[in-house]
Formats: C-alpha cells, structure tokens, sequence
C-alpha cells in the first residue's frame, strides 16, 4: 500500500503541475474580460477534473454510466494535455531564443489557437488509429517434430474496461478468428482494473468467441494484480481461457507453452518461480515458447534455452513521444531481436491505457506460423 501510495501522489503531483502550467499559457492566450473566455476557462478546468472524477465515481457511485462518461471525456484530455503540453513546450522554447521583452497577448493567443487545434488533430487522429489493430505475420522456424505448421494468434494489452468495451472486444475476437489459428495467446494486461465492471459488460462472454483448434492460453500483466489477480485469473477462465501461472504445457507433442507470472507479483506478497525452474520437468527436446508480459532481463530466456518469447507491456510508448522513453526502459520496446538461439518478440499491444489513442504505434495482432524442422 505504501508503494500505491506513493507512486499516486507522483502521479497527482505530476498531474497538477503540467495542468498548472497549460492553465496559466491557456488563460494568457484568453486574456481580458469576455463570455466566451469565461466559457473557455471553465470548460478547461472541468475537463481537467473529469478523470480523477471518473475514477473516484468509479469506486464510490453506483452508477455506472455517469462514471465511464466522466473518465472516457477524462482520457480524451490526458492525449490533450500531453500534446499540449509538448507544443506549448516547443512554443516557448520558440520564444527565448527569438523574442526579447514581455510577448504581446495577440501572438499568446495564436499560439493558444494553434496548440488548440494542433492538440485536437492529433487526439482525434491518435483516437482514430487506435481503434483498428492490425494484422502482422511472421513465419517462424523451430526444431522439432515435423509436420503442420502450427498458426498462432497473439495479443496483448487489450485493457478491457471503461475505454475498451464490449464492441471492441467482439471486434477484435472477430479479427483474431478470421486468422484460423490452432492457438490463441493472450500476453497480459488483458483487464484493466475492475473485474466486476466487465462482468456487468459481460466481457467474459465476448473473449469466450475465440475459437482456436488447440486452445487460447494467457499470462497474468500488471494490471491484472491491480484488478485482484484471483478475480482476474477467474474471470479470464471463465471465458475458456488457461492462465498460465509459473507453470508450462505441452501442446500437441510437439511444442512448449511456458507462461510467467508478472513481475508486479512481489509487490503483492507473492514470489515469481526462475524460468529455469519452470521449465524443469518438461520435455527438452521440444522447443519452448515462453510468455512474459514485461521484457526485462531477457538474458533468463537465453540461458535457459528458450526458442521464443513473446511480450507487450511496453505499449511502445503509446504516444509521441514516449517511444523514446520505452525504448531507453527496456531492451526491446517493440518488434523483433535475436540473442543466440533465442528469438524475442515484443508487441505493441492492441488496446489502450489513459488516453484512447495512439501515436507512436499502431495496435497489433500477430500470427506466427511455426513450421517445425527435425534436426539431423
């Protein structure tokens, strides 16, 4: 609880002082007496106030509907503020360099109506991208038994919840079946934070439309500890799905399947087995495909001898231009590397979190097509 508490108050912090600062070059740009100013400035401020609003209704209010509008407006304006903030950034930056002596309130107002429309652009581009995964493909090839290339449909991130609704899902269940995939792996951070909210969308309902021939498996995320992992592993099993735990399968006599709990277990009282450990009593001499939610320290993978991880968590920054903190953060912070036998993929997820949009990369369902080829 302490760590929630303190990373909330780093957030709210945050939150209030990149708000502060907008404020005061948005009331600049508005300067001087007027109703539509008036209007602007309110408007601002509740807008403002929406999210942390939403997620306070969310917890204390019984009505549903009230507090999903407050924070889907709510995340609309954190893509806002942030382009806004980086365009007001860049703006006054601009003005040191150039400018000497106090900026004229007509040049603060175009700039104000320029980082308005410009944010908005953005936003409801970002908006727009974010609401149409798209299909990408690799072709793998793995020791082992041969025959049947074995198709797997695999995703992460989907954040079901307040801004990834049922529609979306059942969407997305559709893409993934139009696949025809033999297998279906789900790589965390598939609810948000609330289980009992999706339980009244019936999203349980929605993922239980997969239909791969050999079955749908997942690994615990973050946020599934922050929903209640007990809840959220129930709910997402309810759904036909298995919840790998620290533990491995074998599919077919043919392939490996070893999923990891999320990193966030030991902040919940729990430990996380060595993948080593997890991989003891299987099979070696099939290959093995691992799912960790979080790509850190993949050097685990390597030593022990893994064909292929598959990751997501990094959202690779979801919004410009965050992308360049993941990919400082971690690794790999999307797409392909190899380190000696190892192969790792790291997605870009195919929901959302915070704002509802995406700039920085485009939501993602992959289909790997594995063909297996005996060693000599």
């Amino acid at each position: 609880m302490t760590g929630f508490l303190r990373f909330f108050a780093i957030a709210l912090g945050v939150y209030t002082l990149t708000n502060a600062y907008i404020l005061v070059r948005v009331f600049q740009g508005l300067a001087g007496p007027g109703m539509p100013g008036i209007i602007a400035r309110v408007f601002l401020v509740l807008w403002i106030l929406a999210y942390p609003a939403g997620r306070i209704a969310e917890r204390t209010l019984p009505w549903a509907g009230l507090s999903r509008c407050l924070v889907v407006s709510g995340s609309l304006y954190l893509g806002f503020m942030v382009t806004a903030l980086f365009l007001f950034l860049a703006s006054d930056t601009a003005l040191l360099a150039v400018h000497r002596g106090p900026v004229p309130s007509s040049l603060r107002r175009t700039i104000l109506l320029a980082v308005t429309f410009l944010s908005i652009l953005v936003v409801g581009i970002g908006t727009v991208n974010s609401l149409y995964p798209r299909a990408r493909e690799a072709k793998l090839e793995l020791p082992g038994r041969s025959g049947k290339p074995i198709r797997v449909a695999l995703f992460s991130d989907l954040h079901m919840g307040p801004l990834v609704g049922n529609g979306r899902v059942r969407n997305l269940v559709k893409q993934v079946n139009a696949l025809d995939p033999d297998l279906v792996l789900l790589v965390g951070d598939i609810v948000d934070e609330d289980v009992s909210r999706l339980a009244e969308e019936r999203m349980a309902e929605a993922l239980s439309g997969l239909s791969p021939r050999i079955g749908s498996f997942a690994v615990t995320g973050n946020h599934e500890y922050y929903a209640g992992e007990e809840e959220a592993v129930s709910y997402l099993e309810s759904a036909g799905i298995r919840v790998l735990r620290d533990e491995a399968v074998v599919v077919e006599d043919r392939l490996v399947i070893a999923g990891r709990k999320d990193r966030t277990a030991s902040r919940f009282g729990e430990s996380r087995l060595p993948l080593g450990e997890i991989l003891r009593e299987t099979r070696r001499d099939l290959p093995v495909l691992v799912l960790d939610h979080q790509p850190r320290n993949l050097e685990e993978a390597e030593a022990a001898g893994v064909d292929l991880q598959v990751s997501g968590h990094t959202h690779h920054g979801q919004i410009l231009p965050f992308n360049l903190v993941t990919s400082r953060l971690y690794e790999i912070s999307r797409g392909w590397e190899a380190r000696g036998k190892t192969r790792f993929l790291v997605s870009s997820g195919v929901g959302t979190w915070g704002p509802p949009m995406r700039t920085s990369a485009a939501p993602e369902i992959w289909l790997l097509v594995l063909d297996f080829k005996e060693t000599p």
